[in-house]
């Protein structure tokens, strides 16, 4: 019984270690999401918004639908970070990370010319400091001059993970964004996984312990009966 219980338990442990191992191979693939509202009082243009990193490829790729804005998009960005608490849209109104513009055929957009609704799809190149757009903004790279482009990568993953980074949509009537969200975190860190495995483990451990007393309990009782 012992070894069919401890069995089980290396199998269940062993396939938890291998999740892990495809969930963080790359510290890897982060998602972050965002939900839309008003970024100045009186607008009421919703949406949604989900960012992908991956650590690995080095590629980020932004995806959000949104309704309801005055008028037309005539920009997007990622800001990042707010740097002082509570963190707002204007506290400071920190550099774009990210740029979503609309010339040029207006790319990623669902239409070349984006009305006030629409969605967003495209995936930036962040593989090196002088990757050709979409990339970093030289805003955002000039204000952590210094920094290699993996460090800079983390300086971004840092923001998304605390709260200090938002997507906003910006119109003619409201140049400085119409609406926007903070992001959070919804992809577990790597290290959640390993913790996950061991401490299976020692729940399945436990339970057999429990078992084993369990019998040497009966045992007792029936050798006193």
């Amino acid at each position: 019984m012992k070894r069919m219980v401890w069995a089980v338990a290396a199998r269940l442990v062993a396939a938890t270690m291998m999740l892990a191992a495809s969930a963080g191979s790359a510290m890897a693939d982060w998602t972050w999401v965002s939900t839309f509202g008003p970024q100045v009082d009186g607008v009421t243009g919703t949406g949604s918004s989900t960012v992908f990193f991956n650590e690995t490829a080095k590629t980020i790729r932004v995806q959000f639908s949104y309704s309801g804005l005055t008028g037309n998009p005539t920009v997007g960005h990622i800001h990042a970070a707010s740097t002082s608490p509570p963190y707002a849209f204007s506290n400071p109104n920190p550099v774009p990370a990210l740029g979503f513009g609309v010339s040029g055929g207006a790319p990623g957009w669902s239409s070349s010319t984006p009305g006030p609704s629409g969605s967003y799809d495209r995936t930036f190149d962040v593989s090196s400091l002088s990757a050709a757009a979409p990339t970093w903004g030289t805003g955002f790279k000039n204000a952590h001059a210094g920094l290699t482009i993996d460090q800079l990568n983390a300086k971004f993953v840092e923001y998304m993970n605390t709260g200090k980074a938002y997507i906003n949509i910006h119109t003619a009537s409201y140049n400085n964004g119409e609406i926007a969200g903070f992001f959070t975190v919804v992809t577990p860190e790597p290290g959640h996984w390993a913790l996950l495995a061991s401490g299976f483990a020692f729940s399945v451990g436990r339970v057999w312990r429990r078992k084993r007393q369990a019998k040497v309990v009966a045992s007792r009782e029936t050798q006193t009966a």
